[in-house]
């Protein structure tokens, strides 16, 4: 589209300016004339009204964190499965938590070993 296409009445009613961001170089609308970037990753640090919304975690607080959650909410925690799908001929690695539970548990063959329950597992 042509420049002129996207100067339409309404943004300008409202204030809005149309910018190329300094770091990537996207076309943006703002109403701050200073700014500079498009406000989008990667070129700033993601926030959220001025405070960023995750912590840093290692990968064994992350998966602390998701487990202890889903325990104090009634589900049994199930130690991981291991990575390889012994127990399918139709996948080498457990895609997600669901092929631990593929095929017995799935078809009725067997019961689940909780339920409800929670998993972490490596995929």
């Amino acid at each position: 589209m042509l420049e002129e296409e996207y100067q339409l009445e309404y943004f300008k009613n409202q204030g809005f300016i149309r910018k190329i961001c300094k770091s990537c170089g996207s076309a943006f609308w703002t109403r701050d004339s200073s700014r500079e970037d498009c406000g989008d990753a990667p070129c700033v640090t993601y926030t959220f009204i001025g405070s960023p919304v995750f912590t840093p975690h290692t990968i064994d607080e992350m998966r602390e964190a998701f487990l202890s959650f889903f325990e104090k909410n009634g589900h049994t925690r199930i130690e991981r499965y291991p990575v390889v799908a012994r127990w399918r001929d139709d996948i080498y690695l457990t895609i997600a938590s669901i092929a631990d539970f593929q095929p017995f548990v799935t078809a009725g063959i067997v019961p689940p070993p909780a339920n409800p329950l929670t998993i972490s597992q490596p995929c």
